[in-house]
């Protein structure tokens, strides 16, 4: 037991070092706006399930989306759960097309109880990605832009039940990681020319909270209902962002000439809103379970790049399920968790007066190991992101989710011993 603890504590610590390299897991030219493309922190089980979790109690199972939840754990358990995706984007502009493959490590978090009422759960997990790059070409002028980077959460929380069938938690967050945003100028065609390139890094260093609260009724024996709700407050980023011009004769980059450099801070300029969520979960004697989700942000409040008007509020809305023919039986495929979800997905990013909707659909299968509490996820996600203006880039991506829930009594002593 304790050999294999130690190889766990190795693995969480190589696995923490790996996702804070790997930022980047996106190719859309949406990421461009905003902090990039948000990621809902949906991991394990959630993601065949429409990304639901505001409602979610599962003590085999870690659900980041609400810090109540944590308190659901077996207080002689230990969880650790490790995340990868792969996904395939494709681009659709008029009778243009585009396609891009990606993929990488995307969480790890564990979670251990302190009483039989409270857990404590810590991790890494994704706030935002960004990676793009395009150009255009306006009369012999080519004008190119790229970015890339992301900003990622370490978090420390708690999750404790204070009343009969009432839990509440905190996550506290530590917001950090660095977005490169780059624009590029020249003429091709006129080897004399003057081109330039604008560089700009925005590094942030950061905290935020999380709150949660879940209330469980129990509606007979076997079944209940749960009442979820989060809410992390507004507010402004600490950290700074360096600029950079540089002036060059076009066909060369070598005598470029540093023309401006300047560093400044992030605060009261760059911002994060107010953010609510709640959602409903039904569930039925360990074998079904049923949920919606409803998340607000009023993006549009807040300033980025020192502009309140930049960004468009955010409203989501999702729903999954569950089911397992029979948890307790001995055949294996019984035992095995199906999944399905939905949601639909107004985004943040605003395009010249232009929204993005994004709808998407997820199924997924949760295998049981020997033990039959630590789990393999897999998870089948089809999203589909198209702006209220015809004209502009569609994306269509398909993405696929692994995860390992390992599940082990850590708090268990052997009478062997």
């Amino acid at each position: 037991m304790l050999k294999n603890k130690g190889l766990i504590l190795c693995a969480i610590w190589l696995c923490l070092g790996a996702v804070c390299i790997a930022q980047s897991n996106t190719k859309s030219p949406y990421s461009r706006y905003g902090y990039g493309k948000l990621a809902d922190n949906s991991i394990g089980m959630s993601r065949g399930m429409g990304g639901i979790g505001y409602g979610l109690r599962n003590s085999q199972q870690i659900n980041v989306m609400n810090p109540a939840s944590y308190a659901a754990m077996d207080s002689l358990t230990f969880l650790f759960d490790i995340g990868a995706n792969i996904q395939n984007s494709k681009f659709t502009e008029g009778v243009n097309r585009g396609s891009n493959f990606n993929g990488g490590l995307d969480y790890v978090v564990l979670q251990f109880p302190v009483t039989e009422w409270m857990a404590i759960s810590a991790g890494l997990i994704p706030f935002s990605f960004v990676g793009y790059d395009y150009g255009q070409n306006i009369n012999d002028t080519i004008l190119y832009h790229s970015g890339e980077g992301g900003l990622s959460e370490a978090y420390i929380a708690v999750g404790a039940n204070v009343y009969k069938g009432l839990s509440v938690g905190v996550n506290f967050n530590y917001l950090f990681g660095n977005i490169t945003y780059a624009d590029e100028v020249y003429m091709p065609n006129s080897y004399y020319a003057q081109d330039s390139r604008f560089d700009q890094k925005v590094r942030v260093k950061d905290f935020r909270m999380l709150f949660g609260a879940q209330y469980t009724y129990q509606l007979n024996k076997k079944e209940s209902l749960t009442i979820g709700a989060t809410f992390s407050p507004k507010k402004t980023l600490l950290g700074h962002i360096t600029t950079q011009k540089a002036v060059y004769t076009s066909g060369s980059t070598s005598d470029a000439e540093i023309d401006t450099v300047s560093r400044v801070g992030l605060k009261n300029a760059y911002e994060l809103p107010n953010s609510f969520g709640i959602g409903i979960a039904y569930a039925r004697d360990r074998n079904l379970t049923v949920g919606l989700d409803v998340t607000y942000q009023n993006w549009a409040d807040v300033k980025f790049a020192n502009q309140t008007d930049s960004l468009s509020n955010r409203f989501k809305i999702a729903v999954g399920g569950e089911w397992i023919p029979d948890i307790y039986s001995r055949k294996y495929w019984n035992k095995i968790r199906y999944r399905a979800g939905a949601f639909y997905n107004r985004s943040y990013e605003k395009v010249q007066e232009s929204k993005l909707n994004e709808y998407g659909v997820s199924c997924g299968l949760g295998f049981p190991l020997r033990n039959d509490k630590s789990i393999v996820n897999v998870a089948l996600e089809y999203v589909r992101q198209e702006p209220t203006v015809k004209y502009f880039v569609k994306e269509d991506y398909f993405r696929v989710s692994f995860s390992l829930t390992f599940n082990e009594m850590w708090f268990f002593k052997s009478k062997l011993e």
